[in-house]
């Protein structure tokens, strides 16, 4: 599989074959963070090049303003044998550029496994071997779990408050992001549903994609600062929320109907007091009553619009990332590497 794809070829002695164990594609989105970019490779090199893994860079260019290097990938390292860069019409944030390159990738290449991570260093290169790993063990896909958080005392708290709210409306506890393995059968699951375009990690456990976790400590930004600001952090938040907005349909009309009761309940009080009773201010049943009344319709009604909206989502295709994410994408410029860490069985 992997001979097919390398046109180049290097005279190397017997002594110096590597046969790689696996073809992986390394997926990187990108909005003008260059530098950390140029800082993340050669730590990736270091860390794979004694598994004699084959990477091939796919590098997802979000709507930069700064065009960055014209070739990405230096001749030195040799564990990738490949770049791709593939460049967006517009900035369409971190999900939907990570949805666009699993789909290229489904649809245009073939290869043994996919990471995702991030292009800022906090995503450690150190851990990839260990995703590798885990994933040649279990053949399913593997995250990374973050055992330790490197953000502001800030950023802490509201995650915090985000992972507790997470709980409340799924059900589910947030455990993983997006630096992951996946198998080329998870990636073309999950390019066809139309979640990815919302949500990635979310996805994968909305699709009941297997996955197992691996604990990793999240690591400190290369250059610069992060572009994840308070807006983009909720819109992030609420996106991995609406994914399982089925469930959260059905939270919902657990607790319409409890406060229901408990304003029905209000109302019968209301009106037992207002005419068995002394205690009754003239005019306050009346008012009360309304109050009440005009709660429990705001609150059925907004119930029902937002579930019949899910069930509408669901039984709809919509956008399906693998059918309409290449609409967004502006150009494709690959190269292929001549490398120590290309297979040579077939010279």
């Amino acid at each position: 599989m992997a001979s097919e794809r390398r046109a180049n070829r290097v005279e190397r002695t017997p002594d110096d074959i590597i046969t790689p164990t696996m073809d992986v594609s390394v997926l990187v989105p990108i909005y003008n963070d260059w530098e950390s970019l140029s800082l993340l490779l050669p730590a990736l090199n270091a860390e794979v090049t004694p598994t004699a893994h084959v990477l091939h860079l796919v590098v997802i260019d979000d709507g930069s303003t700064d065009r960055g290097p014209e070739e990405i990938l230096d001749p030195s390292l040799t564990a990738f044998s490949s770049e791709s860069r593939l460049r967006l019409k517009s900035n369409l944030g971190h999900q939907r550029a990570i949805a666009t390159g699993l789909s290229w990738i489904s649809s245009n290449t073939k290869t043994d496994a996919v990471v995702v991570m991030d292009g800022d260093g906090e995503d450690k290169p150190s851990d990839v071997p260990r995703l590798l790993e885990a994933f040649l063990e279990s053949k399913t896909a593997v995250f990374a779990e973050r055992a330790r958080r490197s953000e502001s005392t800030v950023f802490k708290v509201f995650y915090f408050l985000y992972r507790w709210m997470h709980l409340i409306a799924t059900g589910l506890p947030v455990k993983i992001g997006n630096f992951s393995i996946l198998s080329p059968a998870d990636v073309q699951g999950l390019v066809v549903s139309n979640y990815l375009w919302y949500h990635y990690a979310a996805t994968v456990v909305r699709t009941r994609t297997p996955y197992r976790m691996i604990g990793t400590a999240r690591g400190d930004r290369y250059r610069g600062a992060s572009k994840m600001n308070f807006v983009a952090f909720v819109r992030h938040g609420l996106s991995a929320i609406a994914v399982h907005s089925e469930v959260l349909s059905v939270r919902l009309l657990i607790v319409c109907g409890v406060l229901t009761c408990l304003c029905l309940g209000a109302l019968g009080a209301c009106l037992w007091t207002r005419l068995f009773t002394q205690l009754a201010i003239p005019g306050w049943a009346t008012m009360t009553s309304g109050l009440i009344v005009i709660f429990l319709l705001q609150l059925l009604s907004g119930a029902f619009i937002f579930v019949m909206q899910s069930v509408s989502i669901h039984g709809s295709a919509g956008f399906l990332p693998v059918r309409d994410s290449g609409l967004f994408l502006l150009s494709v410029e690959q190269r292929t590497l001549r490398t120590a860490a290309m297979d040579w069985t077939n010279r």
